[in-house]
C-alpha cells in the first residue's frame, strides 16, 4: 500500500468506507450484551430505611471535646449493618442457620447474604437505607425487613451490654459478700452464746469512747496549743482508757475486730444491693438509638438498570472494536484508497471521476440496505435496473453523472486519430460497460457518429440494455455468415426491442447511436479477435464512424484485450478505488505497455470526487469470465 501520512481527512475517509464494519461491530456486541443480560436470571430489590438517633449526655458531650475521634459516626453504622453480628442475628430469625451448626456452615450462609445486602446513606441525614437483592421478590422483602429488626436489635444490645456487665459484677459480689456476712455474725453469735458478751461489752464501749477522744483532741489541736486545761484533760483521760485496754486479753481484742468486720461487712452489703437496684432499671429502659422508618415492600417488578447498563457497554465497546477493526482492515488493505494514490502508483492521469449511480428509479444514490443487498446477497440485475444504469446520461442528461462523463469525454480529445478507443479494467465488476454505453451516449448527443462494439464474446451485457438482440454480430461478420450492414443496430432497433418509443424519444442523442453486437459467443474468442477479418473491419468502422467504443474483457483474466489494445488509437481503464489491488492495477498497466497499447489513463467509478472515498459498487453481479452465458439467456437472444 502506499505510504502516506494520515491527516483528519483520511480518518473520516476510511470510517465512511468501513462504516459497515463499525456498523456491524457495533450491532453485534449490543446484541451479544442484550442477551446476556436476557439470559440472566431476573434480580428483584427490596429496601428498608432506618435512622440513627445519636443520645448523648452531659458527659459524653464533655468526653468528645476533650478526646478526638476521626470516625464518621454514620458511615460506621452502614458498616455495622453489614457486619456478622447483624446478619447472624438476621439469618437466626430467618431459620437459615442454627447455633448448633459448625461455624463453616454459618459462615458459608452469612457471606452469601452479605453479598446480597447493600447500604446507602440518604443525603446527609442520619436515615440508611437497606437494600437487599434477591433472585425472589419475597425473598428480598425478608431478608431487608429482618436486617432491619437485627440492626434495631443489635444497637440496643450494644446499648445495654455496659449495664449487664455492672450488675454481673454487682451479683458476683454480693454473692461472695454474702458469705464473708455470714461467717462474720456467725462469730460474732459465738462470743454470746458463750456468756462473754457483757464483759467484751465493757471493752467496746471504752474503744468507742477513745476513738470519741481522740477525735476531739485533734480538733482542739487546731485551735489551742498543748499547754490548754481542756487538751490537758483530754489526754490525761485517753491515757487512763489506754490502761484499761492495754490490760484487756486477746479475746477482747478479737471480739472487737469480729464486731468490726460485721458492720463493714453489712454496709458493703446495703450499698451494692442499692447500686444493683439501679442497674436494673437502667437495664429495663431498653430505649434504642435505631429506629425503623420504612419497612420493606414486596415488589415484583425485577431490576432493570443493570440490563440497560450492559447494553450500554456493549454498543461503546462495538464502536470501539469496530473503529481498531476498521483501521485494520485498511492497513490490510492492498487496494489503493485515493486519487492521488492512484495516480502516483500506475503513473497515468486520472481522466475521470464518474460518481455511484442509483440502480433504482427515483432515488438519488444508493440506499445502506441496497449496498448490502448487492454485495452479499449477489441477486441479479433485472432488464430495467440494467438499462437505466446504462442508459443514465441519456434518461437524465443535465443530472451530474452525466456531466462526469462529458468531462471524461472532453479528456479524451477525440480526433480522427483518436476514434477508435477500448475500454478495459484489471478485473470484473468495475464497471466498464456502463461506462462505455453512457460515454457513447454523450458522444452521440453532441452530434457524432458513434459506435459501440460488445467486443466481450465471452459475457456480452452491452445491447442488452438497449433492447437488441445479440446475433447477428461481431463473431458473424468475422466467420462471413453475416454482413456489417445486418450487424449494426441504431434507434430503429431499439424501437423493436424492449424499449418503448417515450423512452426513445424522451431526449436527442440516440439517433447518432449504433451498435455492434458480439453475436454467437465462440469457443474461441480469441482467434476471433486476432483473425485479418478483424482487422478489415476495424479499417471500415474508421470510414463510416466519428467515434468508436470497444466494451473488451477484464485484461488479467483473459488475452482478449491484450490483442485488442494494440489495434486502438487508444486504451482506458476503468478502475473502482478501494474494489482491486494495486498489485492487479500495475499488472494490467504493465500487460497493456507490452502490447504497446497506447493507454490514456485510468478512468475511476463509483467514485465520490469531494471525499475520494469508495463504497460497495451496486450494479454488478459476480461472473467468471470463463464461462458462457446460461441456456436461458441462449434461448431468450435467439
Amino acid at each position: 500500500m502506499v505510504k502516506y501520512e494520515l491527516n483528519l481527512r483520511d480518518y473520516v475517509r476510511i470510517i465512511r468506507k468501513r462504516k459497515f464494519v463499525i456498523i456491524a461491530s457495533f450491532f453485534i456486541f449490543a446484541l451479544a450484551a442484550h442477551m446476556y443480560s436476557k439470559s440472566e436470571t431476573p434480580v428483584y430489590q427490596s429496601s428498608a430505611t432506618v435512622k440513627v438517633e445519636e443520645r448523648k449526655t452531659i458527659a459524653g458531650l464533655l468526653t468528645e471535646s476533650i478526646i478526638y475521634n476521626p470516625g464518621d459516626v454514620m458511615e460506621t453504622q452502614t458498616k455495622i449493618i453489614t457486619g456478622f453480628p447483624v446478619i447472624k442475628r438476621a439469618a437466626l430469625a430467618l431459620g437459615l442457620i442454627k447455633e448448633s451448626e459448625s461455624q463453616t456452615a454459618i459462615s458459608e450462609v452469612i457471606g452469601s447474604l452479605q453479598s446480597q445486602v447493600g447500604t446507602e446513606r440518604i443525603g446527609q441525614t442520619n436515615i440508611i437505607k437497606i437494600i437487599v437483592t434477591s433472585g425472589h421478590p419475597k425473598e428480598a422483602m425478608d431478608i431487608a425487613e429482618a436486617i432491619a429488626q437485627a440492626f434495631v436489635e443489635e444497637n440496643l444490645s450494644e446499648k445495654n451490654k455496659q449495664a449487664r456487665t455492672a450488675r454481673q459484677f454487682i451479683e458476683d459480689q454480693l454473692v461472695a459478700l454474702a458469705k464473708k456476712l455470714r461467717e462474720s455474725e456467725e462469730e460474732l453469735k459465738g462470743f454470746g452464746e458463750r456468756g462473754e458478751s457483757g464483759t467484751l461489752t465493757v471493752f467496746d464501749d471504752a474503744d468507742k469512747k477513745m476513738s470519741d477522744l481522740q477525735f476531739q483532741l485533734s480538733t482542739l489541736l487546731q485551735k489551742y496549743t498543748d499547754k490548754h486545761p481542756k487538751i490537758i484533760q483530754i489526754k490525761e483521760q485517753i491515757a487512763e482508757l489506754r490502761k484499761q485496754l492495754k490490760g484487756s486479753s486477746g479475746k477482747e481484742l478479737n471480739y472487737m475486730r469480729v464486731k468490726r468486720d460485721v458492720e463493714a461487712n453489712r454496709k458493703i452489703y446495703d450499698m451494692l444491693r442499692e447500686r444493683l437496684e439501679e442497674v436494673k432499671i437502667t437495664e429495663a429502659e431498653k430505649v434504642p438509638d435505631v429506629s425503623i422508618i420504612d419497612h420493606a415492600l414486596f415488589s415484583d417488578a425485577p431490576t432493570g438498570g443493570r440490563s440497560r447498563i450492559d447494553l450500554f457497554l456493549g454498543g461503546i465497546l462495538g464502536l470501539v472494536v469496530g473503529l481498531v477493526l476498521s483501521f485494520l482492515v485498511e492497513t490490510m488493505d492492498t487496494s489503493i484508497g485515493t486519487i492521488e494514490d492512484v495516480e502516483s502508483v500506475v503513473k497515468l492521469p486520472i481522466l475521470g471521476v464518474v460518481p455511484s449511480i442509483p440502480y433504482e428509479e427515483g432515488k438519488t444514490k444508493a440506499t445502506f440496505f441496497d449496498k448490502i443487498k448487492r454485495r452479499f446477497f449477489n441477486k441479479r440485475l433485472t432488464e430495467a435496473e440494467r438499462s437505466r444504469l446504462c442508459l443514465i446520461s441519456h434518461r437524465h442528461p443535465d443530472s451530474p453523472i452525466s456531466e462526469s462523463f462529458r468531462n471524461l469525454k472532453t479528456n479524451i480529445k477525440l480526433s480522427s486519430t483518436n476514434k477508435m478507443i477500448m475500454i478495459t479494467s484489471a478485473g470484473p465488476q468495475e464497471g466498464k460497460t456502463t461506462i462505455i454505453s453512457n460515454l457513447g451516449i454523450v458522444c452521440a448527443q453532441d452530434g457524432l457518429k458513434t459506435l459501440l462494439v460488445s467486443a466481450d464474446l465471452r459475457r456480452p451485457a452491452l445491447v442488452s440494455s438497449f433492447g437488441v438482440p445479440h446475433k447477428p454480430g461481431l463473431t458473424e461478420i468475422i466467420t462471413g455468415t453475416a454482413s456489417l450492414d445486418d450487424a449494426l443496430k441504431n434507434i430503429s432497433d431499439c424501437l423493436l426491442g424492449h424499449m418503448d418509443i417515450d423512452e426513445v424519444l424522451k431526449n436527442p442523442g440516440l439517433g447518432y447511436l449504433y451498435l455492434l453486437p458480439s453475436g454467437a459467443l465462440p469457443f474461441n474468442p480469441t482467434e476471433i479477435l486476432g483473425a485479418k477479418e478483424f482487422d478489415i473491419l476495424i479499417a471500415q468502422l474508421r470510414e463510416r464512424f466519428d467515434v468508436i467504443l470497444f466494451d473488451a474483457p477484464p485484461i488479467l483474466p483473459v488475452a482478449d484485450a491484450s490483442i485488442l489494445a494494440p489495434k486502438m488509437d487508444a486504451t482506458l481503464l476503468c478502475y473502482e478505488i478501494g474494489r482491486t489491488s494495486r498489485h492487479a492495477l500495475i499488472r494490467a498497466k504493465a500487460q497493456l505497455e507490452s502490447t504497446k497499447a497506447n493507454i490514456l489513463g485510468v478512468i475511476l467509478n463509483h467514485t465520490n470526487p469531494e471525499t475520494e472515498f469508495a463504497e460497495v459498487y451496486p450494479y454488478y453481479y459476480k461472473y467468471k469470465y470463463y464461462t458462457q452465458e446460461k441456456k436461458e439467456d441462449k434461448k431468450k437472444d435467439d
